[in-house]
């Protein structure tokens, strides 16, 4: 995978100052391209790739830097979109062409506000080795849209153009022509704002126009997860006849038993087992977790002694809708969201609204409904807040009768 930074040639001191480079790594080798920007080496810093201080002239030699960087980043993307090699010597050609942004800021002309697509394409690159890769790929979902959104306006998206009227725009565009409800057309705003404040943070822009952005109302996702009956039902239903069905249930109560998230359940192996505890470290957080066993979880772990039987989550979330179709999880769920203004409200089998999730939120629902305690809770999904926690909970009617049963007699 081709990756870049920007960095300082040591080797290349002259006159008490030192040039900035571009490294571009590819096949496991380091390329240099030469931003033409001298330095002295005591004001660079190097985790952030930035010359340090706020003056104005830093500050406009940090956005000619980090342009020249989301040139170079989108000579990349533009190559694999086309399935070329993006060699260096392929870069070189590029950049030395009439046309190249890059090449034409290196020699310090005056250039217009770095393209936004360009600078978010730049901070995907940047952040990826410390954003899990499902993160990742929303970003690179967001970045489409975007790119949509400015092809079908048929303007420039830069750091100046991502004020109010471009919000109201973006929203009508993802509401309306994408067809979003807002709760999604939220999280690709929230990206936005993500992206322009690493912009701000950089001194790439002045606009803070972007801190402004309100998120559209929608309601909460309604917490769909398995009541005890439903779960004791997948548990004991006949699947000898539909062995791919019985993998997947095996996973899905192995999650809905522990709380894991996909990315940690399907990987769990036989070493992780540490007596009755499997020890998990998250992929999403680093987290550690030690999660005492349970009859539900000892008994997936048991059928599969050589680890649990691996499966995409874009795969799991398939099958396990019709898992739950054939075995009659068909109890209807209300499903209210809005896109824009408009209220949006209609009734679904619950076996089409399981995921992956499903059995994360069942956990926490059906453990608070057992009379564990929330703080317990936390220690095995590894929420660090009571709040997050909550958010997962819903409270079925059935529980709610006993408790005021319990509590009023």
């Amino acid at each position: 995978m081709a990756t870049t930074k920007l960095r300082l040639r040591n080797d290349r001191t002259s006159f008490g100052k030192t040039t900035v480079y571009v490294q571009y790594t590819f096949k496991s080798r380091n390329y240099y391209f030469s931003t033409k920007e001298k330095i002295d080496p005591a004001h660079w810093h190097a985790r952030l790739e930035k010359v340090s201080g706020n003056a104005e002239e830093i500050k406009a030699l940090n956005s000619r830097l980090q342009a020249y960087l989301a040139d170079i980043n989108q000579l990349v993307a533009g190559a694999i979109h086309q399935k070329l090699e993006p060699t260096p010597a392929y870069l070189r050609e590029q950049l030395s062409s009439p046309t190249g942004s890059a090449a034409t800021l290196a020699e310090g002309t005056p250039t217009a506000t770095p393209n936004f697509l360009a600078l978010f394409d730049a901070y995907i690159t940047a952040t990826q080795a410390t954003k899990a890769h499902g993160t990742i790929k929303h970003y690179r979902t967001t970045l489409n849209h975007l790119t949509a959104f400015a092809a079908q306006k048929r303007r420039p998206l830069t750091l100046d153009a991502i004020d109010t009227p471009f919000y109201h725009a973006f929203v009508t565009f993802l509401t309306k022509e994408l067809r979003m409800t807002n709760g999604t057309a939220n999280n690709q705003l929230k990206r936005v704002k993500v992206v322009m404040g690493y912009a701000s943070e950089q001194g790439l822009t002045q606009n803070t126009s972007f801190r402004q952005f309100k998120a559209l109302r929608h309601t909460e996702t309604d917490v769909v997860y398995l009541t005890r009956e439903e779960l004791d039902r997948l548990v004991h239903f006949d699947l000898l006849a539909e062995p791919r069905l019985a993998r997947v249930r095996d996973l899905f109560v192995f999650a809905c038993s522990t709380g894991l998230r996909h990315s940690d359940f399907s990987t769990v192996r036989p070493d992780q087992i540490k007596g009755n505890q499997v020890v998990v470290r998250t992929i999403k957080t680093r987290d550690w977790l030690y999660l005492d066993l349970n009859p539900y979880s000892r008994a997936v772990l048991e059928r599969y002694p050589q680890g649990l039987p691996l499966l995409s989550q874009q795969k799991f979330n398939t099958y396990v809708k019709e898992l739950g179709q054939y075995c009659g999880l068909d109890a209807p769920v209300q499903v209210v969201h809005y896109q824009g203004s408009q209220r949006i409200e209609h009734w679904q089998p619950k076996y089409e609204l399981l995921s992956s999730h499903t059995g994360r939120r069942t956990f926490v629902t059906q453990s608070l409904e057992r009379g564990m305690a929330p703080a317990i809770i936390m220690k095995f999904t590894g929420h660090k807040d009571i709040k997050t926690l909550m958010r997962y909970v819903k409270v079925a009617d059935t529980e709610k009768r006993a408790q005021m049963e319990k509590a009023w007699g």
